[in-house]
């Protein structure tokens, strides 16, 4: 039995496994590659793992919360035996975990079923939970001018009013950074300073934004679109499009104004650029179900997580009973009528 990895989405790419390992994982973390490609094409499906150093006892997906989808990288096709008997290893081995944790995966994809199944022919007990919305949009063929007019009244008239009185400005910018040209680590300069000014939270690894663009815009996948107001950025956003995919990464605008809806503008010229100039098929907003998602992309799917608890280990299988009885005691109270979900 074979079936084929993800291919082209940027998050399932060997580049960006090596981009985690080199600028995003706590010191410590051990890294081990999984060859699962058929044994005539060695190398060309890989599933990267890890440990980290908090939680020796575990093996985890090489993911973190800059993954918005967790799969394994290269062309495929996989080999299910090759999976299985690594999954049977790894259970024997006298380091051996006490639960196994592939996150997020996309549950619609043949990897999902693929990892749970030669996971339990392996001898794990194998369950699986929510990780977070996905907002998405399907664009193929659409202009902007036709999909705007599609998003509620609301986005419309708010995106062209603030967009107007920008326009009024003679200080007023916008421009898209997506090259590899003398121009980019400036504007990933500006990119980090707009996020520090944001609401966000500073990020924990600083090495990875600029890394991820400089990787996106030596494979065509950069639009790093910025907004400014007298020569400076007010509003930054970081989006990659690869495979007919436009991939929402990351959103920050300087809270003094908040008021001249400049976040709202630049999303409205990215998706333009995005729909008229990239002619993408989809548009993705990636990880989470904030509001205002919904109001640009109006499909949402979700992400799940595997987990897999080794019977072996008298912690592993502890874990196991919790969380299956848990799953049940759920499921009990959403049936129970006049009983809330926990």
């Amino acid at each position: 039995m074979s079936t084929h990895a993800a291919e082209q989405d940027p998050h399932l790419s060997a580049n960006w496994f090596t981009l985690l390992r080199a600028t995003a994982l706590p010191p410590g973390t051990t890294v081990q590659t999984l060859d699962i490609g058929l044994p005539a094409n060695p190398g060309t499906a890989q599933l990267h793992l890890m440990r980290k150093p908090d939680t020796p006892a575990q093996l985890h997906g090489l993911s973190t919360f800059y993954t918005p989808i967790f799969g394994p990288s290269g062309p495929g096709p996989i080999d299910a035996e090759a999976l299985r008997a690594h999954w049977h290893l790894i259970r024997r081995a006298a380091d051996a975990p006490h639960l196994i944790q592939l996150a997020p995966v996309d549950p619609d994809t043949p990897f999902f079923a693929l990892a749970r199944d030669t996971l339990r022919q392996a001898g794990w007990l194998v369950g699986d939970y929510f990780c977070f919305g996905n907002w998405h949009a399907k664009v193929s063929g659409q202009t902007f001018e036709d999909y705007l007019a599609a998003r509620p009244s609301q986005l419309r008239n708010t995106l062209l009013r603030h967009r107007r009185k920008l326009e009024r400005r003679s200080d007023f910018t916008l421009r898209i950074q997506a090259t590899a040209d003398a121009a980019l680590p400036a504007a990933i300069a500006e990119f980090t300073r707009v996020y520090n000014l944001s609401w966000k939270q500073p990020e924990p690894f600083p090495q990875f934004i600029p890394g991820l663009c400089a990787l996106a815009a030596s494979k065509d996948w950069l639009r790093l679109g910025l907004l400014e107001l007298d020569g400076r950025a007010v509003a930054a956003q970081l989006w990659l499009v690869a495979a007919g995919t436009a991939y929402i990464v990351k959103l920050a605008h300087d809270k003094q104004y908040d008021a001249l809806g400049v976040g709202t503008v630049l999303t409205g010229h990215l998706m333009q650029h995005v729909l008229d100039v990239d002619h993408v098929q989809h548009l993705d907003y990636l990880i989470g179900d904030d509001a205002y998602k919904r109001n640009w992309t109006p499909l949402r799917r979700e992400r799940r997580g595997l987990v897999a608890f080794n019977p072996a280990s008298a912690r592993g299988l502890a874990l196991a009973v919790r969380h299956f009885a848990g799953r049940a005691l759920q499921r009990l109270r959403q049936g129970a009528p006049g009983v809330d979900p926990a």
